[in-house]
């Protein structure tokens, strides 16, 4: 397993304590990544290494995740996400950056370029639009989204089983990371998921009755809205929505590939983003 040459930096807000990692090149155009739902900064370290002497590359890990702090009952509501992401890219002093935003981070980078389109540079959707396909009420679209449920195992190597189950197109030693840096020591001496077991009833995003299609309208930031050929959280149908509704958005599938398209297949989520962002050089 290839070492990480990130360093950890925190933010504080509102008493919770926000991590990130920074893969240094400062000076260089920023690029902020923001991961889903019960995942964690460590899963975009594929791609954080193909970049990182290219961009300055920041990956958050939002409240409840990862080595952030754990939120208030019930504080994990897209007005609260948006003040945390807020408040590590004041902190770090970025003024022109490339957000992208995956599952829930990717509705919550929706709200935030919304807010500050005067700042982002581009936006990249990865896996994640304005609504979700139709589906029987109740639908758990966390089950259909590529995220472990919350449990206890004896090792990583069992967690590790766990979740190559779960996600099987992703290379082995990407699932193997990602169980290395998303798990944390349990009372009973267990190992489990470092997310808070709050967000294990999170069924579909909260999104606190805002409607996402009116607001991806007003946002004029050119988007890219990845999607993965074997999803069930963006269709074929949505995308093309999404590319008639936002003004200055494209789409782009990515074959061989689910929910967690950087990882089921990280070359072509590398390539697709290599191409977007140098389609013009993006302002530092």
């Amino acid at each position: 397993m290839k070492p990480v040459s990130a360093s950890s930096q925190y933010v504080v807000r509102d008493n919770i304590r926000l991590h990130h990692l920074d893969w240094g090149n400062h000076g260089q155009h920023p690029v902020v990544l923001v991961h889903g739902a019960r995942l964690h900064a460590h899963v975009w370290n594929d791609y954080s290494r193909r970049v990182k002497d290219k961009y300055h590359v920041i990956a958050v890990d939002q409240r409840g995740h990862g080595d952030s702090g754990w939120g208030a009952q019930g504080a994990y509501q897209f007005e609260e996400l948006y003040h945390d992401l807020r408040a590590v890219i004041e902190a770090r002093g970025l003024k022109r950056y490339t957000l992208v935003g995956h599952s829930l981070g990717g509705m919550v980078s929706m709200l935030y370029a919304n807010r500050h389109h005067d700042e982002i540079d581009r936006l990249v959707l990865v896996d994640i639009a304005a609504g979700l396909p139709p589906a029987p009420p109740n639908t758990d679209f966390s089950r259909v989204a590529e995220v472990p449920s919350q449990r206890e195992f004896d090792s990583h190597d069992e967690a590790t089983e766990y979740l190559a189950g779960i996600m099987k197109l992703s290379p082995r030693h990407m699932v193997e990371e990602s169980v290395k840096y998303g798990m944390r020591k349990a009372d009973s001496g267990k190992h489990t998921w470092k997310y808070d077991p709050a967000l294990a009833q999170m069924r579909r995003p909260n999104r606190g009755g805002a409607d996402f299609w009116a607001l991806v309208k007003d946002i004029p930031t050119r988007t890219l809205l990845q999607y993965g050929s074997e999803s069930r959280v963006v269709t074929e149908e949505i995308a093309r929505r999404m590319a008639e509704t936002m003004p200055n958005c494209t789409i782009e599938r990515i074959d061989r590939a689910g929910h967690a398209l950087f990882t089921d297949n990280p070359d072509a989520f590398a390539a697709s983003m290599e191409r977007f962002l140098a389609d013009g050089t993006p302002e530092k």
